[in-house]
């Protein structure tokens, strides 16, 4: 008589994260032995299979946790993350042995070029359409990236976005809202910052560049992406304000922190320094948090890497929190008065 073990969808979970890793790590291991040296192309055909089915059988794994399949997009989009990941796991004299199997770099590019055409064409559908912007363009990058990862590319493509080319935009306030503003004395701390990432950037280039001029070309590519990206969150902490919505409070934080808490999840609403500590959670993470939230009733958030907690507190920064904290309540106070008979 045998006995079933059902895995609790908990651990199931994380399994089909981690045990996809696992074997990737464990073949690359393979992949640089002298079996693999011996039989190359061989080494290539596995290593690619191995990373394409380990990465595919986990999303088959999420999307069963959630009783659904994948679709055909998402399985492409795997694949071809998959394949690029591999090559570029390959060593040197592997890569090689995939350059002299035409056949495989051949497959690899139709699978690759594929993913990205139909996600390009996807992507321009899902522009084209009507609605917000930073929604869309999470939809967008969707299609060309795996959606654990979209999240991410999208918020990165959002700050690159607004250091490059918003210069003279307006604060992003939909129709309906009352803005409240959190970057006064954010502004020069970051003006500062971005002053200092320039001299930086000049004294390692001019330092190393006599010396070590390919650490001082690294270093200095490097210096400018954090001085874009540095620049695009100091612009979007002004463009960006805390909400006041039809719906709820729409606390921001740049491009780090967008979570909409609805009025009749408020329990009330005070100073931060005034309100109960259990369960608190700081949505400004470079301010020292002036207005806090309470929840009618505790929620559990789980973050990276961290355990779920039970959150019973909501707090945050603004400019005026005396301003915040009357218009709030007079929001709070027109529901009840519209709900009460």
């Amino acid at each position: 008589m045998t006995t079933q073990v059902r895995i609790p969808f908990a651990a199931e979970g994380l399994v089909s994260r981690l045990a996809p890793l696992l074997v990737i790590g464990l073949a690359a291991l393979v992949i640089r032995t002298p079996w693999a040296e011996a039989h190359p192309r061989l080494a290539v055909a596995l290593f690619l299979w191995i990373t394409v089915d380990s990465l595919t059988t986990a999303l088959v794994l999420r999307h069963r946790r959630m009783r659904g399949r994948p679709g055909v997009r998402l399985v492409l989009a795997t694949i071809a993350v998959g394949l690029v990941s591999a090559a570029a796991g390959l060593t040197p004299p592997l890569r090689a042995a995939l350059w002299s199997m035409p056949w495989a770099v051949a497959g690899v590019a139709a699978l690759v070029g594929g993913h990205v055409l139909w996600g390009l064409a996807g992507a321009w559908t899902v522009w084209r359409r009507p609605g917000e912007g930073e929604g869309r363009l999470e939809a967008a990058v969707a299609c060309l990236v795996p959606p654990p990862f979209a999240p991410l590319v999208a918020r990165e493509l959002s700050v690159l976005h607004l250091a490059l080319f918003c210069w003279r935009a307006a604060p992003d306030v939909p129709t309906g809202c009352q803005p409240f503003s959190y970057h006064r004395d954010l502004t020069p701390v970051m003006g500062g910052l971005l002053v200092a990432q320039v001299m930086e950037i000049v004294v390692l280039d001019v330092a190393l560049g006599i010396h070590h001029r390919m650490v001082a070309l690294a270093l200095f590519v490097l210096g400018d992406l954090s001085f874009i990206y540095l620049l695009g969150l100091t612009k979007s902490l002004r463009l960006r304000p805390v909400l006041l919505t039809p719906h709820g409070v729409r606390v921001r934080f740049g491009p780090l922190v967008d979570r909409l808490v609805p009025y009749d999840a408020i329990g009330g609403v005070g100073v931060a320094a005034d309100m109960p500590q259990r369960g608190p959670e700081n949505h400004s993470p470079l301010l020292a948090p002036n207005v806090a939230l309470t929840l009618v009733a505790p929620v559990r958030r789980r973050r990276f890497l961290r355990r779920a907690r039970s959150i019973s507190t909501v707090a945050f920064a603004v400019d005026d929190p005396q301003a915040f904290i009357r218009a709030l309540q007079g929001r709070l106070s027109d529901g009840r008065e519209q709900e009460s008979p």
